[in-house]
C-alpha cells in the first residue's frame, strides 16, 4: 500500500519504507487524475490551498511533484525503489532532523581491554591451586584462567543493506553510542561440547549483537 506523509512525521516511519524523493514525484504522476486513491495526497493538495476533489491541472500538478521531489512530502510503501534509509546521510540528510543521527542498528565489537593485574591476581590463585597436578603445564587446562576478566566495548551502528529487513524490529539509538560488557572466564553450558560443558567467556556475547524492540538480543 501506498500512502503520502508530511515530511514533519519522518520520525515515526521505518526509513526503508520510505521512497527516495526522486523516485517519489513520478510515482504519485498517475494519481492526480484521481486524488482519492492515494491517501495523504488530498492533504497534499489542501495544505497547498488547491481543491481536493477535482481532477488537478497540470501547472497544479508539476508544483506538487516538486514538494515531493524536495521531500515536503514523502512517499511510504512496502517495496521503494530507493529507500530512503540508503540515501539519507548523502542527498538527503537535511530531512532527516533527529533520525539521522537515531535509528535501527546492531552493535559491533569495537575493542576488547583485558585487566592485566586482576587477572595476574587470579592466575597466581589458580596456580597455586593447581601445583599438585603432576605432568600438567600450567595453562593447558582452561581452569586455569579461571575468573580471569576483559571488557567488550561495542559500538551502535547504521545496519547494512542486506540487514535493512530488520529494521522494523530494531531497537532505536544514536549511531556511534557505546556499551561495554564485562565477561568472566568461567566453566560453563556448552551443546557443542562432549559432556555440555567448556571454559568460555561469560556472559556469552558475540562480536555483532542485534538488539530488538522487545527488548531481546540475537
Amino acid at each position: 500500500m501506498k500512502r503520502l506523509i508530511p515530511r514533519a512525521e519522518i520520525e515515526q516511519q521505518d526509513l526503508t519504507k520510505i521512497e527516495s524523493p526522486y523516485f517519489a514525484g513520478n510515482q504519485i504522476r498517475t494519481y492526480f487524475a484521481a486524488p482519492y486513491a492515494l491517501p495523504g495526497l488530498q492533504d497534499l493538495m489542501r495544505d497547498c490551498h488547491l481543491p481536493s476533489n477535482v481532477v488537478v491541472e497540470p501547472k497544479s500538478v508539476e508544483m506538487l511533484i516538486k514538494k515531493i521531489e524536495r521531500g515536503d512530502w514523502l512517499l511510504v510503501m512496502d517495496t521503494p525503489f530507493l529507500p530512503l534509509s540508503r540515501e539519507c546521510r548523502a542527498k538527503y540528510g537535511y530531512l532527516m532532523g533527529r533520525r539521522l543521527y537515531v535509528g535501527p542498528g546492531k552493535w559491533k565489537l569495537i575493542n576488547i581491554n583485558y585487566d592485566g593485574v586482576k587477572n595476574t591476581v587470579a592466575m597466581l590463585a589458580n596456580r597455586l591451586g593447581s601445583l599438585g597436578e603432576e605432568g600438567r603445564i600450567f595453562g593447558s587446562d582452561g581452569k586455569d584462567f579461571e575468573n580471569t576478566t576483559r571488557v567488550m566495548t561495542q559500538q551502535w551502528v547504521r545496519l547494512e543493506r542486506d540487514e535493512e529487513h530488520l529494521a522494523s524490529r530494531s531497537a532505536e539509538r544514536r549511531y556511534g553510542h557505546l556499551r561495554s560488557i564485562t565477561q568472566r572466564f568461567q566453566e560453563g553450558d556448552d551443546n557443542w561440547k562432549v559432556g555440555g560443558k567448556s571454559w568460555h567467556w561469560q556472559p556469552v556475547t558475540a562480536d555483532i549483537t542485534y538488539e530488538y524492540k522487545d527488548g531481546t538480543d540475537e
